[in-house]
């Protein structure tokens, strides 16, 4: 694969937008498709192709990245009207960074190579910074020879890409990921509202909490945004880890896994969204924990 390659793209949010900057960046071509104009006039803007469609944008390329929201959202992206699915060319290779269920992405491969389509389940971590630095964490499966037909973009915006085996083991991972990111975002969350009710400096809480064994990335990344109560600009939303943490729970009961901290994340983070705040960042979990502070 070559720098000159051309690459489908859907899905222009926080993510998107970072990887797709970094293919541009290595020479990479870009047909992008967002269902929002703003986002399609960034990707002109930055020298990329906004497409009018899935079906204009599939009949230019055979390597696709999606970085939607969820399986539903892939589901339409593939099967739905207009969709990738009979518009793509045989050969093709779909590369899903969602954060999906694995017993969907497994049945999705077959889906797909029915119609001569190869699925590589690359789910990311590393947040929207790490899309923008070139920086995520990838966690692929699929065929091997499909991997090796995604590795050469997927090492663009990817600064550790693992291969783990059949398709859905990336998705497992990611699940097993979400699991601590929730758990650590909600501590976080709880720890400085608590501070807050003890009436601790919340600044030099932060920089105390940070320096030494109780720190974590969330923490860092998440708690200014805590303390100052500014939720407005999202990276990722609430309701994200609402969604995640749905997968998390499913894969502890059907494995029969007690995972008492995840369900209190899950609690956490379902609670936020009750009251209304399910569109904000997800560092307005802390929010959660004011009502016990105002009923003091």
């Amino acid at each position: 694969m070559t720098a000159a390659t051309k690459v489908g793209f859907i899905g222009l949010g926080a993510m998107g937008r970072g990887a797709v900057g970094n293919l541009l960046a290595k020479g990479f071509e870009v047909v992008g498709c967002d269902v929002r104009p703003d986002a399609l006039d960034w990707l002109r803007e930055k020298g990329g192709t906004p497409a009018g469609s899935l079906a204009e944008m599939a009949a230019q390329v055979r390597i696709v990245v999606c970085f939607v929201v969820n399986a539903q959202q892939t589901e339409a992206v593939l099967f739905g009207k207009g969709g990738l699915v009979g518009n793509l060319p045989a050969g093709a290779v779909f590369i899903a960074c969602s954060t999906m269920d694995p017993g969907y992405v497994r049945t999705l491969e077959g889906r797909l190579a029915a119609h001569s389509i190869s699925l590589v389940d690359a789910p990311v971590t590393g947040g929207a910074v790490g899309a923008e630095r070139g920086t995520l964490t990838i966690m692929g499966s699929g065929t091997p020879e499909a991997f090796e037909l995604a590795r050469p973009v997927l090492e663009v915006f990817g600064a550790k890409v693992h291969y783990l085996g059949p398709a859905g083991s990336g998705a497992q991972m990611k699940v097993l990921n979400q699991l601590l990111c929730g758990v650590h975002l909600a501590a976080a969350g709880e720890a400085l509202a608590l501070a807050k009710r003890q009436g601790l400096p919340l600044d030099l809480t932060l920089e105390i909490l940070g320096s030494g064994a109780a720190g974590s990335w969330m923490l860092a990344d998440r708690g200014p945004r805590m303390i100052a109560g500014e939720f407005d600009k999202v990276t990722s939303a609430v309701d994200i880890f609402v969604k995640d943490m749905s997968l998390v729970l499913d894969a502890t009961r059907e494995s029969r896994f007690p995972a008492a901290l995840a369900h209190a994340a899950y609690l956490a983070f379902l609670g936020t969204t009750a009251r209304g705040l399910g569109t904000q960042d997800d560092a307005a979990v802390t929010t959660n924990y004011d009502i016990a502070r105002s009923a003091a």
